[in-house]
């Protein structure tokens, strides 16, 4: 399990759709945030934090993640509290999840079927349609510039 700080900054650096392995930088500063074309998107940016996370690899797919599904949020004209509920959501689901100790740690997986509930719920799409949405959310996540997935 790599340190809780590393972490977090692998979740900052696929939020903020840097490359992985995210740079490493010296001092206090990190890369400026880029800008938000919504305002999910812009409060999906705003986060510093997503505790619970215990890979650096899961944790970089899950920024990449939160931030596409706050386009899609946006995209579908999507009220800001929409986005923030769901990062919330996402964000307790997660530390539940540490805490409960199952010896599994959060994967990108557990977050897609998260935005797929919601989804369900909402439009009531079918099995197939989710199929590709499912499958279009991962392929997101887990593009990460020069590779297609690091290795843990």
């Amino acid at each position: 399990m790599a340190n809780s700080e590393g972490v977090q900054r692998a979740f900052r650096a696929g939020l903020y759709g840097h490359p992985y392995p995210y740079a490493k930088h010296t001092g206090l500063a990190e890369p400026q945030t880029p800008f938000a074309h919504g305002p999910n998107e812009q409060a999906i940016l705003a986060t510093r934090r997503l505790p619970g996370l215990a890979d650096p690899v899961i944790a970089y797919e899950t920024g990449k993640l939160l931030r596409y599904i706050a386009r899609l949020f946006d995209r579908a004209g999507a009220p800001e509290a929409v986005g923030r509920q769901f990062r919330d959501n996402l964000q307790t689901a997660i530390l539940t999840h540490a805490m409960r100790r199952s010896g599994r740690a959060w994967r990108v997986e557990d977050s897609v079927e998260m935005f797929l509930e919601l989804y369900r719920r909402v439009l009531g799409e079918g099995e197939e349609e989710l199929g590709r949405l499912r499958s279009r959310l991962l392929a997101e996540a887990r593009r990460h510039g020069s590779r297609d997935r690091p290795a843990s």
